[in-house]
């Protein structure tokens, strides 16, 4: 590649899906969440329910989908936008999309995942999670921020 001004160099970045989070709000102040291995670092996480947009899915689709697969929440309001992030300027060609869904209402009828394990943790716990890092999944961190500060949480 051939940057301005600059002579040619060789740079390596991965080619993959976007991502899809959202970060969900029940009626009564909990946040559903996810525990799942990741073998990446090598142990477990707690992230907000999300994934991959399957080919052709629309973002806001696979965040409504993915919410229900993985926590058996369904979507009652619309959700809102969070933004568009770019994960890895460095390494990563794709984008985080990242909604808030808020007044989420259980599916009783919903089927547990086998590989992720759901988690229910209050607004207020969730918070402190963040601020104190046993939350620490920093994309996800990063939708929380921004919804902080556009005052919707």
């Amino acid at each position: 590649m051939r940057t301005p001004g600059a002579k040619p160099e060789i740079y390596h970045s991965l080619a993959q899906a976007d991502y899809v989070t959202v970060l969900a709000v029940t009626r009564d102040a909990c946040v559903p969440l996810v525990r799942q291995f990741r073998p990446a670092i090598k142990e477990f996480s707690v992230e907000l329910p999300g994934g991959i947009a399957e080919s052709g899915e629309n973002p806001a689709a696979t965040a409504e989908r993915e919410l229900f697969e993985e926590t058996g929440f369904r979507i009652v309001k619309p959700l809102v936008e969070l933004g568009c992030f770019a994960p890895d300027t460095g390494r990563l060609e794709n984008r985080l999309w990242g909604y808030l869904a808020s007044d989420v209402e259980h599916d009783p009828n919903w089927q547990l995942e086998s590989s992720v394990e759901p988690l229910h943790m209050s607004l207020c716990d969730f918070k402190h999670a963040v601020r104190d890092g046993s939350f620490n999944h920093a994309l996800h961190k990063t939708l929380v921020a921004v919804a902080l500060l556009r005052g919707l949480i």
